[in-house]
């Protein structure tokens, strides 16, 4: 390399090395933070199975997306730590288990058939570009037992926060499924 050259050289490697793009960060909903009641349940309590939660296909992934109009905008570095609908359904079985502390609530098959099966479809989850956040979902609390009814309800949920960062989009996210949640949770099951 001439000695007019290595200047270039230094001048080029410099700015190279200024357009690494920031870390990647990977975000959950946060349901290992939900206290659990720690009292020993009897042998007979009634088990809750929360099946998998569904999303819409562009949804269920681990892009954290914002809604302009009809473009989704994805994050370019901060995502999901799991799958969408893996963290909707941890975060709605954390919240049920602590508010149905009779109840054994469960995200994993067990070896007994439950006594409810909690099924929640959520059609619509979004944050659009002022930061308004949107959810719209229905849910049944299906028991075991065939003669039952199965309970079927329905709710839109709405909050408004920052999503100027992942953080900010994360935490508007974790609003309004903790909104369904509450919903859900506000009717306690009778098995």
């Amino acid at each position: 390399m001439t000695r007019s050259a290595a200047p270039f050289a230094l001048l080029a490697l410099a700015a190279l090395s200024g357009c690494a793009a920031p870390p990647m960060q990977f975000y959950t909903l946060g349901a290992p933070a939900i206290a659990q009641m720690n009292a020993a349940l009897p042998a007979t309590a009634p088990v809750l199975d929360v099946s998998h939660v569904t999303l819409p296909d562009y949804l269920d992934n681990q892009d954290i997306l914002t809604r302009h109009g009809d473009q989704l905008n994805r994050s370019p570095n901060g995502r999901w730590g799991s799958r969408l609908s893996q963290g909707v359904t941890d975060l709605l079985a954390a919240h049920l288990g602590r508010d149905w502390s009779s109840y054994i609530v469960t995200t994993q098959p067990l070896a007994e058939t439950p006594a409810l099966r909690l099924a929640v479809n959520i059609s619509r989850l979004d944050l659009d570009s002022s930061g308004q956040g949107a959810l719209e979902a229905d849910w049944a609390m299906i028991p075991s037992d065939e003669h039952q009814p199965v309970l079927r309800s329905r709710g839109s949920f709405t909050a408004q926060g920052s999503i100027a960062t992942d953080a900010g989009k994360v935490t508007l996210t974790r609003a309004l499924v903790e909104q369904l949640a509450a919903r859900i949770a506000s009717t306690p099951p009778r098995p």
